[in-house]
């Protein structure tokens, strides 16, 4: 008894607990307006709804006025679409038979005259006896992500017509196109050998240089269609060695490498699961890149290893956050590149130089990083002009 009559007094804790209550409604009616969404609840027995006033405020109405409002089905009806009207009358006959919730989306024009697409998500509350009673729930404006959505799927039949344009012309590209070129260098190299002596310096000149402007074209359609080839959908994912692959690669490019006394240092590497041969041609892009930018230093060094990435390293990419990952970098101590290019360098028929400085079709680390996007990992750039670059893979273990 002490303790009550000299504690708190009772108005003073009542007068706290008010106050918390009106916060706490200031806060939900926020975070409704914030969110775009509203609750409610439906009364079955006299067919009487409630809102919250996010629910006002989504049909364009002001909570305020809520007392000279009677929300009903008709109420409802009357902002809805025609279609969508049929088919909230349908879901309503059903209510009995869904086990617990359901959910959809309707069109609505708004008070105003907006129009929006909302998604409620409903439950069946039922009695002790099992009989339907209320049914209580949300409704949030989609409207903005429905719009995202159709313009992401716009994106993708795009995505899909481009890939479908490119495959036909690869298919041009490996018969109609290679056919005459083919011709083109056998009558070539027939002039050189017939009548080399006949065409004299100029004639011999114009002809080599016509047939080096061939032999461009024709690395330029293998090139093309390598990159077109680049997918997951006719090629098997297996357990591949990295090791294995590396030293395959650097078997490959032994005469490149001896020529310009390269020195490939290769640090541990794991097994993941890949498709065998884009590892290799992965790995054969990236160090004949590193060897043909390496300034002609007497004996270019190109540095292979892996490891874990670290959590901060993988906030720019969430889906490889949760899932195992390997970071592989090969780094050289070439040229290097103004870091604002990072980005282009990936971009196909991007080239940083000129033909004349540095031989190429500009799609080598373009197709370095479609064969990534196959693999649903990473590829990106960090170099500085005259440090060299290092190419950094993020790549996940396990398909």
């Amino acid at each position: 008894m002490t303790r009550i009559t000299t504690g708190n007094p009772m108005p003073a804790v009542f007068n706290d607990n008010t106050s918390r209550v009106s916060t706490a409604s200031e806060v939900s009616r926020d975070t409704e307006v914030f969110l775009k969404y509203g609750t409610w609840e439906n009364y079955l027995e006299n067919q009487t709804f409630w809102w919250s006033n996010g629910m006002y405020i989504l049909f364009g109405y002001d909570p305020a006025d809520k007392e000279t409002l009677h929300i009903s089905t008709d109420f409802y009806y009357s902002h809805m679409y025609p279609e969508d009207v049929e088919q909230a009358q349908k879901i309503r006959q059903s209510w009995e038979s869904f086990p617990g919730y359901y959910s959809w989306d309707f069109r609505i024009k708004d008070r105003q005259g907006n129009i929006k697409v909302l998604e409620s998500n409903a439950r069946m509350i039922r009695d002790a006896n099992g009989v339907l009673v209320k049914v209580v729930g949300t409704t949030r404006d989609i409207t903005d992500l429905r719009t995202y959505q159709r313009g992401l799927e716009a994106k993708i039949q795009e995505l899909n017509r481009s890939n479908k344009e490119l495959e036909e012309f690869a298919y041009i590209a490996s018969h109609d196109l290679q056919e005459p070129l083919r011709k083109f260098n056998t009558f070539g190299e027939r002039l050189q050998v017939k009548y080399s002596a006949v065409l004299e310096k100029d004639g011999n000149f114009y002809l080599d240089r016509m047939m080096a402007a061939a032999q461009v074209m024709r690395e330029l359609i293998d090139n093309l269609l390598d990159y077109s080839r680049i997918s997951g959908n006719n090629h098997e994912f297996s357990r591949v060695s990295l090791p294995r692959v590396i030293a395959d690669v650097l078997s490959n490019l032994e005469l490149q490498i001896e020529e310009s006394n390269a020195v490939v240092e290769v640090e541990p590497l794991p097994e993941i699961e890949a498709i065998p041969l884009q590892m290799q041609q992965l790995f054969t892009n990236l160090i004949s890149n590193a060897i043909k930018f390496s300034n002609n230093q007497p004996s270019p060094l190109i540095q292979i290893k892996a490891g874990r990435p670290q959590p901060e390293e993988l906030l720019q990419w969430p889906l490889l956050s949760n899932m195992p990952v390997y970071k592989i970098t090969v780094k050289d101590n070439g040229i290097g590149f103004d870091q604002e290019d990072a980005i282009r360098i990936f971009q196909i028929f991007q080239r940083l130089h000129g033909k004349a400085e540095y031989k190429g079709s500009g799609i080598g680390l373009s197709i370095c990083k479609r064969i990534l996007e196959v693999h649903n990992g990473v590829i990106y750039a960090e170099s500085e002009p005259g440090k060299g670059a290092s190419f950094i893979i993020l790549i996940p273990e396990i398909r």
